[in-house]
């Protein structure tokens, strides 16, 4: 997605995954002053929300584009995970966006 302003992700399904996930994070340059402060939220029921433990990126830097990934147990995290972006320090515009790995789990 673009970014301009302070946004949430849509809720992505975990039921259906196990192990460790790898979440991506890849953000071009916002802007002279702006920074971007990107972390990951889940819930219960795809409705009320809560930040993850240890599911927050490192901030950016004024201007400065992002690439950082983190490491969590899908069975830590509740059923439904999502992202919540803040942009501040002044106006601009990025690309912003956050991918899920995760191995599907298995059955017979």
């Amino acid at each position: 997605d673009v970014l301009a302003s302070t946004a949430n992700g849509s809720g992505v399904d975990l039921q259906g995954y196990e192990g460790s996930a790898a979440f991506v994070l890849s953000s071009e340059a916002m802007g002279a002053s702006v920074t971007l402060a990107v972390k990951l939220q889940e819930s219960a029921n795809d409705s009320d929300w809560s930040d993850v433990s240890s599911g927050a990126f490192t901030t950016t830097a004024a201007n400065t584009a992002a690439f950082e990934q983190i490491a969590l147990n899908v069975s830590d995290l509740k059923r439904y995970v999502r992202t919540n972006s803040t942009v501040a320090g002044g106006t601009g515009t990025g690309a912003v966006n956050v991918t899920a790995y995760a191995s599907k789990k298995y059955t017979t």
